[in-house]
C-alpha cells in the first residue's frame, strides 16, 4: 500500500510503510470512530511485534551462518588428473600416506580413494590436496596421526613438482 498521490518510480525501490501513531482518544472523535481507532491500534502494536521478530531471527540466522564449518571445496578435473598421473607414475598407484593400498591406475581412480584437502577443506589447490586411500583419509583426522603423515605428504609433493609443467607453486596455507 502506498500513501495517496505517492508516485512510484519504475526502478525506484517500493518505499516501506510507515506507521503512524493513532490520533488520542478525545472527544473530537465521533463515538463511532472510537472503536476502530482501538484496533487500528492492535493490529499497529502486532505490526511491530511481528518486525521485532522478524530482526531477532535474521540475527540467529546471521549467528549461525557464522558458525557453519567451512563447505568442502572439490578439487577440479585437472589437478584429479594431475594426483591420478603423479600416483600411477611416482608411486605405482599406491596411496602415498601408507603406500600399501592401491588407489589409481593409469586409467583413473580405484573405488575408495579420496582426495585429502591436507590444510583445510576450502583451499583445494593441487599442492594442498592428494589422492589417498579411505583408510588413510579418515586417519587423517587425528591430529597426532596427521602429524605423523607430514613427511609423506612433503614427499609426495615433492615428486608432484615436475609435473606442474615448470609452474612452481608455493608451498603450505594459502600457497
Amino acid at each position: 500500500m502506498s500513501a495517496p498521490g505517492a508516485k512510484l518510480q519504475p526502478d525506484s525501490p517500493t518505499p516501506k510503510p510507515e506507521l503512524v501513531a493513532p490520533a488520542p482518544a478525545t472527544s473530537d472523535h465521533a463515538p463511532e470512530q472510537l472503536p476502530l481507532i482501538r484496533m487500528l491500534e492492535i493490529v499497529r502494536d502486532r505490526v511491530e511485534s511481528i518486525h521485532a521478530s522478524q530482526h531477532t531471527i535474521e540475527q540467529q540466522l546471521k549467528n549461525i551462518a557464522v558458525s557453519l564449518p567451512v563447505q568442502r571445496k572439490p578439487l577440479s578435473r585437472r589437478s584429479q588428473e594431475l594426483h591420478i598421473r603423479v600416483i600411477a607414475a611416482r608411486r605405482n598407484g599406491l596411496c602415498p600416506c601408507c603406500q600399501t593400498t592401491p588407489v589409481c591406475t593409469e586409467l583413473g581412480r580405484m573405488a575408495g580413494s579420496e582426495f585429502d584437502h591436507w590444510y583445510s577443506r576450502n583451499q583445494n589447490r593441487v599442492t594442498q590436496t592428494w589422492l589417498v586411500c579411505a583408510e588413510c583419509n579418515q586417519k587423517l583426522l587425528d591430529t597426532d596421526f596427521k602429524s605423523s603423515a607430514r613427511s609423506s605428504f612433503e614427499s609426495y609433493q615433492l615428486a608432484l613438482r615436475p609435473f606442474l609443467g615448470g609452474r612452481q607453486i608455493a608451498f603450505g596455507f594459502g600457497g
